[in-house]
Order: C-alpha cells, then structure tokens, then sequence
C-alpha cells in the first residue's frame, strides 16, 4: 500500500512538471520508479508517457513543421529497433547498469551547452537517440530536446510532442510483439491514469508559481543520483 501511494505521489508530480516544462515524467518519475518499484520500467512508463505527449499534441498540434519531424520520425523508429533488440539479449543487471549510464548521459546532454543546427541529418540523428534511449528508459528527450532548445516554443512543442506520441506508440508496439510487455503493463498504466491525470491539471494553477530554472537543475539532479545509484546497486 505505502509503495502504491509513493508510486502516485511520483507519477503526479512527474506529470505535473511535463505540464510545467515539457519533461519531467521521464527524468523524474522513471528513474525513481525503476529504483522503488523496476516493475514499472519501460512498459507502464512509456504508455504514461503516451497519455501525456497525446495531451501535449492536442494542445500544439498548429504549429507542426512536417518536413522536419518526418526526418526525426524515421530515426526514432530505427532508435526503438535497436533498443528492442539489445533489451531482448540483457539481463536484470546488466540492464540495471544500461538504465543507469543512458540516463546520466542524458542529464549531461541537457547540461551541455552545444547548439546544433537544426537540420534534417540532424534530426534523424537526435531522433534515432531519442528513441533508442526512450525505449530502453522511459527518458528520451535529451537528444531531441537539445536540438530544439533554442527553437521558436511553439514550433519547439509541437515537434517535440508529435515526436515522442508516435516513439512511445512505435516503442510500445514493438516491446508487446517482442514479448517484453504485456498486460500486466495495461493494468499498471490504468492504475496510474488518475495520478497523471491530477498532476496535469495542477500544472496549469501551478504555472505562474514556479521558477522554472530550479526546477529544471532539481529534476536533472534527481535523474543524475538515480541513475548513479542504479549503476552501483
């Protein structure tokens, strides 16, 4: 009962900074969850993750440039492929291990301050890396989010939701055909629909109360430590 609640209270307050930021489920609530409760790593997250992009692209769906995300599509899809087929030859300690190094490296490239051209090789680039690592830990968006950090927000929003909408969709299509989820994962991820739901809706009475700069380096710290921590379990 008490891991139930802590694993709402986590999935709430991830939510809610996804609605803040445009991330937070993944940094926040999959390294926690992978750490408190593995059950819910990558399965129950990515299809959390999905109700949350779904969300994000209604609301910027407008300002969707398609030239530019078909070139990120197709790299994501590779992304997920590749991950499945590693995931499929690891045990529970090496992928222990995997978890915890893919998601220090993407609390590093959120850190660093490169500021690549946004162009279709790259974007087929970012996107084979944002699918390979959201598929394997629930966290993709660094190499994504590092290429459109500096775009127009709503030209940044709409790619970035209508992206990760159809990875996490791709990404749990391809876990269910290769056996590594199934229905134990739906039970999860509808037990988690309330949670997600609530933290959504604080965003928005939330919003003009938080400085987004903190949270962002608090999120990134809470990553970092529990990616560490998952490398020396």
């Amino acid at each position: 009962m008490i891991e139930l609640v802590l694993v709402n209270l986590i999935l709430l307050i991830g939510a809610c900074l996804q609605g803040l930021l445009g991330f937070g489920l993944g940094f926040f609530s999959a390294p926690l969850l992978f750490l408190l409760a593995p059950h819910y790593v990558p399965g129950p997250m990515i299809l959390n993750a999905l109700l949350l992009t779904l969300l994000m692209s209604i609301r910027n769906h407008r300002s969707l440039e398609w030239r530019q995300t078909g070139y990120a599509l197709t790299g994501g899809s590779v992304g997920v492929l590749a991950a499945a087929v590693l995931m499929s030859s690891l045990a529970v300690s090496q992928y222990r291990m995997l978890f915890g190094a893919l998601m220090i490296i993407a609390v590093l490239l959120s850190l660093i301050g490169a500021h690549p051209k946004l162009s279709p090789r790259n974007n087929l680039i970012a996107g084979m890396l944002s699918g390979f690592m959201g598929t394997t830990t629930s966290a993709g968006g660094a190499p994504m989010g590092l290429l459109y950090q500096h775009a127009p927000p709503p030209l940044r929003n709409a790619h970035l939701s209508m992206f990760f909408l159809y990875i996490n969709i791709f990404g749990m299509i391809v876990l269910w055909l290769s056996g590594m989820s199934g229905w134990a994962d739906l039970v999860l991820f509808a037990q988690s629909v309330p949670a997600l739901l609530l933290g959504w809706a604080l965003s928005d009475l939330v919003g003009r109360h938080i400085n987004a700069r903190s949270l962002r380096q608090m999120i990134l710290t809470v990553a970092f430590a529990s990616g560490l921590m998952s490398l020396l379990q």
